[in-house]
């Protein structure tokens, strides 16, 4: 189940195969009128893929408050993130969970030994297990690290 969503992003971003992550929500895209169907559909920690680009043939093309480029419609799909969730021998791949943080140093820890920089989910959260890459010790607990996709 892959979260497509169509959104505008710069001319020289919108290429098939790009990936980029938000990091933030600028204030000058607050401002912008495109907001709501821009930056506004995307979540802040996550990272994306270009996997569509759709050349609308306009007579104005509107130009990013920020960058100034050209902006161009494209769909873009959600990719998996990496989190650390406390370890129980019955979760298994394809399982959905309810995320919770048990020590945040650690997640963020394990999460940056995993290839992310930050854990984008907030407590609460439905995840969906897509697989486990292991099992990790912090502080005396265990955690499965698993590459899972958020139903938020």
């Amino acid at each position: 189940m892959v979260k497509r969503i169509l959104t505008l992003i710069g001319e020289g971003q919108a290429k098939v195969g790009h990936v980029f992550k938000l990091f933030s929500i600028p204030e000058e895209c607050k401002r912008c009128r495109l907001f709501n169907i821009c930056i506004a559909r995307l979540k802040v920690g996550r990272k994306y893929r270009v996997v569509e680009v759709r050349r609308v043939n306009l007579p104005r093309l509107d130009r990013c408050l920020l960058t100034g480029e050209c902006l161009v419609a494209v769909v873009v799909e959600e990719l998996p993130i990496v989190v650390a969730i406390p370890y129980q021998p019955n979760i298994i791949e394809g399982i959905v969970v309810t995320y919770n943080v048990v020590d945040g140093e650690c997640q963020e820890t394990l999460c940056r030994r995993y290839g992310e920089d930050r854990c984008s989910v907030t407590p609460g959260t439905k995840i969906k297990i897509l697989n486990i890459l292991g099992v990790e010790e912090c502080k005396g607990r265990k955690y499965l690290i698993i590459r899972c996709t958020p139903l938020d």
